[in-house]
């Protein structure tokens, strides 16, 4: 597996539905629209490049790749956030929980509209902070329901590349992390084997990714020296 350095998918119809008001206000895609967006539909077709990056959180994405990706380079993108950010902390606003979940799926959405990406999020709930990929995978999230929402996404999506944005070690700190990357992993050749979710079969035919790379995230010093340390 290289470096870069620098699932069933719940539809997110339901949550659109539940938009809050003002966001469509507050966002306008204008690369979509007049002459940049006849320009980025042309750019389209001059690729057949996919990419689907992968994390554990709303804002674990590396956004910059993102849209350079998908209006740098007109690939076909896509995000897949595993949670929705439900367990994390609210410093502007009461909501927590489920409402905040909403929040942030809804700001992912967003997010989306900008840098021309698609979205996908898995069944996997965010319980708040852990330190151990074994206390996630183990006893707070289904394992192999979620990585068969992993599979779904990829085998549905088809891209030529898988990002995962976390190494799937103890490096990477938050359980949640550890777990995306595991379940990257073992995704990649999960939707490749017709024997792995074959109920899926119905819908998607299995897929096999070209490359599984990463692009490490770094929250702090110690994780940034990391990343400098491992040759291109």
């Amino acid at each position: 597996m290289r470096k870069l350095v620098g699932a069933v998918v719940v539809p997110v119809a339901a949550l659109v539905l539940l938009a809050l008001p003002g966001v469509d206000a507050q966002v306008r895609p204008i690369y979509d629209m007049g002459a940049s967006g006849l320009s980025q539909a042309l750019g389209r077709l001059q690729t057949t490049a996919s990419v689907l990056h992968t994390g554990a959180h709303p804002d674990d994405e590396d956004s910059f790749f993102i849209a350079r990706a998908a209006r740098g380079d007109h690939a076909r993108v896509a995000y897949l956030s595993l949670n929705r950010g439900e367990g994390g902390q609210n410093l502007i606003g009461d909501e927590q929980g489920i409402e905040l979940g909403m929040i942030r799926t809804q700001e992912l959405l967003a997010a989306r509209r900008i840098d021309g990406a698609e979205q996908f999020f898995t069944r996997a709930i965010d319980f708040g902070f852990t330190k151990t990929a074994d206390e996630t995978l183990g006893t707070k999230w289904p394992r192999e329901k979620v990585l068969g929402d992993v599979v779904w996404a990829i085998r549905r999506f088809r891209p030529d590349v898988i990002i995962l944005r976390f190494s799937g070690t103890p490096r990477d700190g938050h359980g949640q992390h550890q777990a995306s990357a595991i379940l990257g992993k073992e995704a990649f050749n999960a939707a490749a084997d017709p024997k792995q979710f074959p109920e899926q079969l119905k819908y998607v035919k299995p897929w096999q990714a070209l490359r599984l790379m990463t692009n490490l995230a770094a929250f702090n010093r110690e994780q940034q020296r990391d990343i400098d340390k491992i040759a291109d």
